[in-house]
């Protein structure tokens, strides 16, 4: 099974989306809420760790970030 994340931009055009897409078969479509996401103390404590050590030099802009991705094709 595969799973995928979909920022939808434009909120009129969601139920569309969502309403083809359980139409489908073979996908189902589950809503998950911000609540529902837990993280474990021990994440939490590493999350934390992070940002209080990060720099800024440490950080890459998006717009130079996304130009080193590479996409495997199947």
């Amino acid at each position: 099974m595969q799973q995928l994340l979909v920022n939808v931009k434009d909120d009129s055009k969601l139920d569309l989306l969502l309403n083809f897409l359980k139409s489908l078969n073979y996908i189902s479509v589950e809503k998950v809420e911000k609540e529902d996401i837990l993280l474990t103390d021990e994440q939490k404590n590493i999350l934390d760790e992070r940002r209080a050590t990060a720099k800024p030099e440490d950080f890459t802009p998006w717009n130079k970030a996304k130009k080193q991705l590479k996409f495997k094709s199947k």
